[in-house]
């Protein structure tokens, strides 16, 4: 009787979580609508008040055609504002607020510092609002990813954000620390994979082909060393990724075990959930793992193609599809963002699709096997392309802001980067694999 009563209370703890969780998205897809429509407005306003000001000037050209042309813009954009007067979302007092800006051109030439050179023919194509994949060509290293589209804002607020989350990055390209090398010893690696941060800045790496997770402080002195090589409980093999709670305890994903096991702050273990298989709570090797501000712990299920959600104690919640799921991360407000075949797709708790993060307008994604993710505080996110060998940034919404890295093994060079993290002075740490160290940029 008892076992059932406290059966009873953990399926009505799950079932509160879940509420709460579908209410937090339902009023976060809302706030997204609602922002949606006022960059629209902003941007519609901004059209009509461009094209008036235009057809303001005076005809100083005499050619028919020219003036025929100006008075037809003039007649749309007539049309334009007297349809939004007729709707009440053009006032005269916002009429005197909106002003034209070429963001394009001022994102682009902000960025000159870092990006490199851009050419004469770059600003003139951003100038003109053109696509600027047609001339901007940034000069920087050759066996860098191919060039995104730069964000393409839709209204001032974006913009704005853009060149927010772009200054507080841009210098993020110079490594500030780096350790480890190959070996089985303390503080060696073999192949590390996921990386995760505690709130004391302690740095957690899954060493995948030792068999262990070693923890580090910043300046790369080894802390603590949990697992080795096996089956049993508090063992491992071949673990891909690692994630620390709310509670500071330790998430695993063992991959080859098909299981997730849990150990608290002290590497101490704790419990383990999974098995192999495709049902409900079973897992085909599991890849990377993260945990949401509610404690639940959500699941690459990397040969099933799905993401599985379970509660703190591994009681399976939910489930949904995704090819090859790598890894993910979850920001604070519930989007969970996830990256695996060559593409990175960002959907709310339940699975819902939010949006992709490339390039604007096309199935063509900028990814070469991306893999570790991690979001900051202000949900920003940042990505470790693995086989492009860089780190890309996105705005909270999937607008791509920058990048660093390229291919090698100096410092900051990169050889089949997997884990990202960020401590809590906005650093960078990524598992350079192939180099079999952890940089910090």
């Amino acid at each position: 009787m008892e076992r059932i009563i406290s059966d009873l209370q953990s399926r009505k703890k799950c079932l509160f979580e879940e509420v709460d969780t579908l209410v937090a998205t339902e009023i976060g897809s809302l706030q997204r609508e609602r922002n949606e429509h006022k960059v629209k407005t902003a941007a519609l306003k901004t059209h009509c008040q461009v094209a008036s000001e235009i057809c303001e000037l005076p005809l100083t050209l005499s050619n028919p055609e020219i003036q025929k042309l100006q008075s037809e813009i003039l007649r749309l954009a007539q049309r334009s504002r007297e349809h939004l007067q007729s709707n009440g979302i053009l006032s005269d007092g916002v009429r005197q607020i909106i002003k034209f800006t070429n963001r394009n051109e001022n994102v682009v030439l902000s960025a000159i510092s870092y990006f490199g050179i851009v050419s004469a023919h770059a600003q003139l194509a951003f100038a003109a609002d053109l696509n600027p994949d047609d001339g901007a060509r940034f000069c920087r290293t050759p066996d860098r990813p191919r060039r995104q589209r730069d964000a393409q804002p839709s209204g001032e607020d974006e913009n704005s954000c853009v060149n927010e989350v772009l200054q507080r990055y841009r210098n993020r390209g110079q490594v500030k620390k780096y350790f480890g090398m190959e070996g089985n010893d303390l503080g060696q690696m073999n192949s590390p994979s996921g990386i995760s941060s505690t709130a004391s800045d302690h740095i957690i790496v899954a060493d995948s082909c030792n068999d262990r997770i070693q923890i580090f402080d910043v300046n790369g002195v080894v802390k603590r060393v949990i697992g080795g090589k096996g089956t049993s409980e508090g063992q491992f093999d071949g673990v891909a990724d690692v994630c620390v709670t709310s509670r500071g305890r330790i998430v695993t994903s063992d991959s080859f075990n098909h299981r997730i096991q849990i150990f608290n702050e002290r590497g101490r273990f704790v419990r383990t959930f999974g098995s192999e298989g495709s049902g409900d709570r079973q897992l085909k090797y599991p890849c990377g793992v993260e945990t949401d501000v509610r404690g639940q712990i959500y699941v690459c299920d990397q040969h099933n193609h799905r993401v599985q959600v379970f509660s703190g104690n591994g009681q399976f919640i939910r489930k949904f599809r995704f090819n090859s799921p790598q890894y993910l991360s979850v920001t604070s407000n519930g989007t969970v963002v996830v990256g695996g075949n060559h593409t990175v797709q960002a959907f709310d708790g339940y699975g819902r699709h939010l949006f992709p993060l490339g390039i604007e307008g096309t199935n063509v994604s900028p990814f070469n096997q991306p893999h570790g993710i991690a979001t900051d505080q202000q949900g920003n996110i940042i990505v470790g392309d693995s086989w492009n060998n860089c780190i890309q940034v996105f705005t909270s919404n999937g607008s791509f802001v920058t990048w660093f890295g390229s291919s090698g093994s100096e410092p900051g060079q990169m050889r089949m980067l997997e884990g990202v993290c960020i401590l809590s002075d906005g650093g960078i740490v990524v598992t350079d694999s192939g180099n079999n160290r952890i940089q910090i940029f």
